[in-house]
């Protein structure tokens, strides 16, 4: 038989592992993957319990997410060769070199020598379980057979291998072995390897040839063969098939057959780039958003600050690139439902642009947004076969119905580029020119859906924009009407989440108020006291320490931050050292001209050498030490000036083990722009993620602080509009101390609490709303043979938005407490680690959670029609307060002293207390 080969790649890269944190043994996994390309958003390969990743494709981020997540990442160790331009093959001895793989320009290596064994573990295995990977996947076991000394001494190499492996096993006891066939071992050390791989079972890939095959019965009888002695022996491992189609619509079906066969099954393209089919069946709700800025600048692209709340509104979660990189090199139909664009500048696109035809005719829906670009290749993504330049002024007829209501009311009379004529498809309104022509500016069609300017927006005076057409609607329908279940960061057990968080800005500074107190004492006292739901309380070490700027009101300044920091409703955030302006530029990026700054780079501190670390480790070690009670370290980094950090920033924040906010420029006001002026939830940086604050500071509604002091009660008006336009947003009270300074600005905040606090709403702590933002991007949604949605990756979600005419289906699902109506929106309550939904076309019967203002730690429903029982665990910040909906016939069995009030068919239950463990109910 050929010498066995997993793949070309398998051989040409030969990289350091990793394996240091233990890992707790789980069960036999259901999904395992090999991924060895680069491309796939993280959230993508949350799908597999074990990942096999290539070392040199994947970052640490993306490392420590997948583990924090469950998947368990293994790396890529190839044990018999090493290929020539590996990193290392310069330091390999001449002796340690007993042969060659001409067809892959590897040498291989003599595993008798304890000298190559230690090496590899040195130098491959320890640096990479150093990084987070939590075993190895051993390929090139048979290299041996390519060299004389192997043929003639066939144990001595498999003794070697043995060795090495025992001796990884020693080192990192909790590694997951994974052997590439093996087979020769069998026996030998089953007790050490924690699954068999092979390739080929029922379709394969020849290398040589270039061409796929289907597997002879007599080759797969003799692999059964080799098989029924690990079923026998070791029936607690996975037996992995890693099969090949050429045609990735076939991959699905293929990895049932080998699931029917016993087997786990791994179905891909020979280079391992695409992702193989789960079960449950991965639901894709990646979107491949297009932008043509460069990819430094993706936070400034229109994709990015207009459309990336629509599509997280929507449940879909935004991988950005650039037009400007080179074209993906990977597969798109295994991870993404679709791709938007969005062309605001001019330039090429011609390259991206042939590439997304190719992605368009294999059957992914493209959406065209923004300008019409020049190169045909981009035009062939209309589908339209006819341009042209309208006579002006147009007219319009057949318009769908948000079409100039839904924001906008002008639609533009004169375009000075040309316009389509659609022949197929769904016109979202006509436009007739003076010779009597039609042109369709806006529709949907079989390969996606075009929505150019200047017809996406009515423009305002001072960059305004305002939406001529609903863009949820739109893209719905351009993408396929996908209507999946959309994870929500907004809402909390049926109520709008509040947040209130605080930037360390000012807190050395005097209050106009008789005493001149510092305005930490004034937010002190008359808010964080007066207003006792969760805060993120944040410090500058600059500001406060005795080596900062003002060591003469330090003592003071400390005192004043311990006392706050100690308050049961605060958490501590750090809001760095010198307070950076251009984060940016601290990794070597543009920064204005000093000139151009209204405060220069960061805090003039004497003898200060502005670095990452002391911004960051060094403030957050200062605010633990000095400030923060013990049983209570900073545990969120708030981002300072423009608050656009890079990627080294990122990184240093989440190895802190801290969650990072804000940023954003979420500010929508009725004489403003307001959707086009609500920003995401979080901005991506490769693997990293910045979560943005929900809606933004006093500073924005003062005119940078210049007056009116009381421009923040304004704010209100943005958090209506929020929730008019479908509760795009929490409540997040957001300021700076330097709000204590003015009266004015004081009597503000108190309004704007005030305010949020008569609103139903559901207190959470800053880092409580990261973790949800996270969860959105940070995981993936498969759906299961009986139709429930499950969710796997960093956390599980509390809340997801449906569909108007959909209800969950309370006797099918785990975990699913209830719904909400509210905002036009349907908020569906989960619990749990592992909650599955099922949705039903008809409303739930007997008793269901209505809403509450407090998070859902326990819920238990049983009965039916005669009789129900009811158990709900609440943890919040306020008195409770709760809704059962169909309750009017409960009551409550323990504890003592809950407020029942009936209303209708709904029961409102109160408690004094802000959490409770059981609240138990029967129901007739």
């Amino acid at each position: 038989m050929p010498l066995p080969r997993l793949l070309p790649c398998l051989l040409l890269l030969f990289l350091p592992l990793s394996l240091a944190i233990a890992h707790e043994i789980t069960p036999k996994p259901d999904n395992i993957g090999f991924y060895y390309g680069d491309e796939a958003p993280i959230g993508a390969l949350y799908a597999y319990d074990w990942l096999v990743l290539q070392q040199d494709q994947v970052s640490d981020a993306r490392l420590e997410l997948l583990a924090q997540g469950d998947t368990l990442p293994l790396a890529y160790f190839s044990i018999g060769e090493m290929a020539r331009s590996h990193r290392l093959y310069s330091e390999i001895s001449p002796s340690w070199k007993v042969g060659k793989n001409t067809a892959w320009k590897s040498t291989v290596l003599d595993l008798r020598n304890p000298d190559v064994r230690q090496f590899l573990i040195d130098n491959i295995v320890a640096p990479a379980m150093a990084r987070g990977f939590r075993g190895v996947f051993l390929d090139t076991m048979d290299s041996h057979l390519l060299a004389e000394a192997g043929r003639a001494d066939p144990e001595a190499f498999v003794a070697g291998q043995e060795t090495l492996i025992r001796a990884i096993k020693a080192r990192f006891p909790s590694a997951r072995v994974v052997l590439n066939r093996g087979f020769h071992l069998q026996g030998a050390m089953d007790d050490l390897v924690d699954g068999v791989a092979f390739e080929s079972y029922r379709e394969g890939y020849d290398p040589g040839r270039r061409q796929y095959y289907s597997v002879s019965d007599q080759d797969r009888q003799w692999l059964d063969t080799q098989l029924a002695y690990w079923r026998e022996t070791r029936p607690d491992i996975p037996l992995i098939a890693i099969d090949y189609v050429k045609d990735g619509t076939r991959a699905a079906a293929l990895a049932d057959k080998l699931r029917d066969d016993g087997l786990v099954p791994v179905v891909s393209n020979p280079e391992l780039t695409r992702l193989s089919p789960t079960r449950p069946a991965v639901q894709p709700r990646h979107v491949l958003v297009i932008h043509d800025l460069p990819a430094s600048r993706m936070d400034q692209s229109g994709a990015h600050r207009r459309l990336g709340i629509v599509l997280e509104r929507m449940g879909l979660v935004p991988h950005y690139r650039s037009s400007r990189e080179t074209v993906p090199d990977e597969p798109t139909n295994d991870r993404y439902l679709g791709v938007v664009l969005w062309w605001e500048s001019a330039g090429t696109k011609s390259a991206v642009c042939g590439w997304l035809k190719g992605v368009q005719q294999r059957g992914l829906p493209v959406v065209s947004l923004g300008l019409l670009p020049a190169e045909t290749s981009c035009r062939q993504l209309l589908g339209a076969n006819t341009l042209a330049l309208p006579a002006t002024p147009l007219t319009f007829s057949e318009r769908a119905p948000s079409v100039a209501t839904y924001e906008g009311r002008r639609l533009p009379q004169a375009p000075t580029s040309a316009l389509p004529v659609l022949d197929g498809g769904q016109s979202w309104f006509t436009a007739t020119d003076t010779r009597g022509r039609e042109f369709h500016p806006v529709y949907t069609f079989s390969g996606g859906g075009v929505a150019l300017a200047p017809f996406l927006f009515e423009q305002g005076p001072d960059d305004e924009a305002y939406w001529l057409f609903d863009p949820f609607a739109f893209l719905s329908e351009a993408l396929g009407n996908p209507g999946i279940p959309a994870i929500d960061s907004t809402t909390e057990a049926g109520r709008r989440i509040l947040t209130a968080h605080i930037d360390g800005d000012g807190l050395v500074s005097r209050g106009e108020f008789t005493g001149s107190p510092l305005s930490a004492a004034v937010i002190t006292d008359k808010i964080l006291q007066r207003f006792t739901i969760p805060h993120t309380v944040s410090v500058i070490e600059g500001e406060t320490s005795p080596n900062g700027l003002y060591p003469g009101v330090s003592d003071e300044a400390e005192s004043n931050a311990r006392a706050m920091l100690r308050l049961d409703n605060v958490e501590v955030a750090s809001h760095s050292y010198s307070h950076p302006f251009f984060w940016q530029a601290l990794e070597g990026g543009p920064a204005p001209r000093l000139e151009n700054t209204l405060y220069g780079y960061f805090m003039n501190i004497p003898d200060y050498q502005v670095s990452l670390d002391r911004e960051i480790a060094g403030s957050v070690d200062y605010i633990n030490r000095e400030l923060a009670p013990a049983d209570k370290p900073v545990s969120v980094f708030l981002w300072t000036g423009d608050a656009r950090p890079g990627p080294k920033a990122l990184r240093k924040v989440r190895e802190a083990g801290l969650l990072n906010v804000n940023g954003g420029d979420t500010h929508p006001l009725p004489y403003a722009s307001e959707l086009a002026g609500t920003w995401p939830d979080a901005r991506p940086v490769g693997d990293e993620l910045q979560i943005y604050a929900p809606v933004m500071n006093e500073n924005v509604y003062t005119n940078q602080w210049t007056g009116p002091y009381y421009g923040f009660r304004y704010v209100i008006d943005t958090f209506r509009l929020l929730e008019d336009r479908g509760r795009l947003k929490p409540m997040g009270i957001y300021y700076h101390f330097y709000s204590g300074t003015k009266p004015e600005a004081l009597n503000a905040l108190e309004e704007i609490y005030r305010y949020a606090l008569a609103q139903p709403v559901t207190p959470l702590y800053l880092s409580d709303y990261a973790r949800r933002v996270q969860t959105q991007y940070y995981s993936v949604m498969q759906q299961d043979s009986q139709g429930g949605y499950r969710w796997r990756g960093l956390g599980a979600p509390s809340t997801v938005r449906v569909a108007a005419d959909r209800f969950p289906d309370l006797e099918h699902s785990r975990g699913v407490a209830g719904f909400h109506d509210a905002a036009g929106v349907r908020f569906v309550h989960l619990t749990g680690k592992d909650p599955v939904l099922h949705l039903s076309d008809a409303r739930p019967e007997g008793p269901y959670l209505s809403n509450a203002n407090a998070v859902i730690t326990h819920w238990q429903r049983s009965g039916n029609t005669g009789g129900w029982k009811l158990e709900l665990g609440l943890q919040g910040h306020q008195a409770l307060d709760v809704v059962i909906a169909n309750g009017g016939n409960c009551r409550v069995t323990q504890p003592a002293g809950v407020a029942a009030t009936r209303s209708g068919s709904d029961l409102q239950l109160r408690l004094a207390r802000s959490s409770v463990a059981r609240l138990s109910m029967e129901c007739r």
